[in-house]
């Protein structure tokens, strides 16, 4: 009875994880797919599981549109996202840790309220504001309307792990002559690699896929990959394989990133989890 027991709880797991990444990978496949079928095989139904595949969609959208430049800017805006809410966030929670008063180790759980805000609610003052000091249409209005989005979470994401960090070896590095300023460099940055893998990979995929403050703070020379996309979609029809062949490039990046720092993004998830 408890072999058949553990053997019906097997195939129960079994069953639910292949429903799981049935339900994960289907949207990814089929955007792979639509990007190297001609366009009349896109409407198909039932739509044919094998197919000749063809780069022609690829090609329009390398050489015929702007997408390098789109690409250049999604970079620029993400990796400084990344630096700065690192940066900032790493700093911040530091501080938190030197600080003893009560509200100081408790401000932590309240960042966590500007994660909760939605994006639609500050995008008008944020549009006013960046307009009126004329920082709308450059790369620099997206960079901070990003951080002001991600600075709360990286700064709760480093509080919990510089939390771990017993005083003492802070005390120590004082001790031997190290001011508080040089211990952050010396003492606690090299041990906050997992945390900061996790907070780039979240960070990077938050910045990387973002669309409403894209759209609205940069103009032609900075739109990022996710304008570049959106362009395909017009107000009659969407050019399927053109959205896909973007659609397609744009995840490379942030699946290759995943994939190379995905040890240091499972021990950086898991580490301070458990205290005590």
């Amino acid at each position: 009875m408890r072999y058949r027991r553990k053997w019906y709880t097997k195939l129960m797991m079994a069953v639910l994880i292949g429903l799981a990444l049935l339900w994960t990978l289907m949207p990814v496949y089929i955007i792979v797919s639509n990007s190297m079928r001609r366009t009349l095989e896109m409407k198909e139904m039932p739509p044919k599981l094998l197919f000749a595949p063809t780069w022609t969609h690829f090609e329009k959208v390398l050489t015929l549109d702007r997408f390098g430049q789109y690409f250049l800017n999604s970079v620029i805006i993400t990796g400084s996202v990344v630096l700065l809410t690192i940066l900032a966030g790493s700093l911040a929670a530091y501080g938190l840790k030197i600080c003893k008063s009560k509200i100081g180790r408790n401000i932590s759980n309240v960042l966590l309220l500007g994660k909760m805000v939605p994006v639609v609610t500050i995008m008008i003052p944020l549009f006013i504001m960046f307009n009126r000091v004329h920082l709308t249409g450059l790369h620099l209005a997206p960079i901070l309307a990003h951080c002001c989005l991600t600075l709360p979470f990286v700064t709760w994401l480093m509080n919990s792990f510089i939390g771990d960090i017993p005083d003492e070896l802070i005390e120590a590095a004082t001790v031997m002559g190290c001011s508080r300023l040089l211990v952050f460099p010396r003492i606690i940055l090299p041990l906050l690699k997992p945390a900061v893998a996790s907070a780039a990979i979240l960070v990077m995929q938050s910045s990387w896929n973002e669309l409403l403050f894209a759209l609205t703070l940069t103009g032609i020379k900075t739109y990022p990959l996710t304008v570049g996309i959106a362009k395909y979609v017009g107000a009659l029809s969407v050019d399927w394989g053109k959205c896909s062949a973007a659609a397609t490039l744009t995840m490379l990046p942030v699946i290759l990133v995943g994939f190379f720092m995905q040890k240091y993004l499972v021990s950086g998830m898991t580490a301070g989890a458990v205290k005590g």
